[in-house]
């Protein structure tokens, strides 16, 4: 079979990648009844239906599916490639798309924050904040950050963040109402603020001390699938909750929480930045790996 047009390559991608041919249709600069022809033109070239169709949405068949996770691999390494002919490498530019958790969304915007813009004005940052750990290939990010065991072993792992601990804490307000507990077994008489995450499964708090180790399904009158909503519930007093050191240290330098069953919290792995092992890559794409990555 002749390999299709790279027009009707491109624009099958960004069909898929939207999920809208208004939106692709836009990003290409074409009519959305041109962009309908095109991947009708590329359906009829494979002999197959790559996208389920209705009024009102659009969705990838399992063919298609397969077929857009290896073009976004191939079409990306012939961007960078062509990127690398650039000759203005030396002032990089152009989009690149992160996915990270909650947990590491507020550590990279630090990092790419005013002092980055300043120096690299034509790199333009899409930060995406999903809990799930996604297949960055298939939904298009250039990268992910996520903890340590749960990226992918085919990926290429930076370190962004070294080996922290979750720690356990609360107002002041809310020890002294309720007291504060000694040993893990002692969180079941309190008020805990649970954590959902997206499969449904409820998080359980995990405990560390020498050779002694508990899990405990904590229970409570809140439980949501947000942290930052978690850490507001937290602070008015509602009760205690399990959360990153990293991102409550200023909170508790200022005396606003209080961190409990200190000796009972383990190091998890640190967070790691994540991206397929490519061939080539984009100076924008380089730049950020570089202002990511742990000193």
């Amino acid at each position: 079979m002749a390999l299709p047009p790279m027009n009707e390559l491109q624009a099958f991608q960004l069909v898929a990648r939207h999920l809208s041919f208004k939106q692709a249709a836009e990003e290409l600069n074409l009519t959305p009844s041109t962009l309908s022809h095109l991947v009708r033109s590329f359906e009829e070239r494979l002999h197959t239906r790559l996208f389920n169709r209705t009024t009102r949405s659009v969705s990838l068949t399992e063919a298609g599916h397969r077929l857009y996770q290896q073009v976004s691999t191939l079409l990306s390494d012939l961007s960078q490639a062509v990127d690398n002919l650039d000759a203005d490498d030396a002032q990089p530019h152009g989009r690149v798309r992160i996915s990270a958790n909650e947990i590491a969304a507020p550590i990279l915007l630090d990092r790419l924050g005013v002092e980055f813009q300043q120096n690299f004005p034509g790199i333009d940052i899409e930060l995406i904040v999903d809990n799930r750990l996604i297949d960055i290939v298939a939904d298009g990010f250039d990268l992910g950050v996520r903890l340590k065991d749960a990226i992918p072993q085919d990926m290429v792992a930076v370190p962004v963040v070294a080996d922290f601990r979750f720690v356990t804490v609360a107002s002041k307000d809310y020890l002294d109402r309720h007291g504060r507990p000694q040993q893990p077994a002692d969180l079941t008489a309190h008020n805990c603020i649970g954590f959902r995450f997206h499969s449904g499964r409820r998080y359980e708090w995990a405990f560390e001390r020498q050779e002694e180790r508990w899990v405990v399904d904590v229970k409570g009158n809140l439980t949501t699938n947000n942290p930052g909503l978690m850490m507001r519930a937290v602070k008015q007093g509602l009760g205690i909750a399990h959360y990153a050191e990293p991102l409550l240290r200023e909170d508790i330098a200022s005396g606003e929480l209080e961190k409990v069953l200190e000796d009972w919290n383990p190091e998890w792995p640190g967070l790691y930045l994540y991206f397929p092992q490519n061939r080539y890559m984009p100076a924008a794409l380089r730049v950020v790996i570089d202002a990511l990555k742990e000193d």
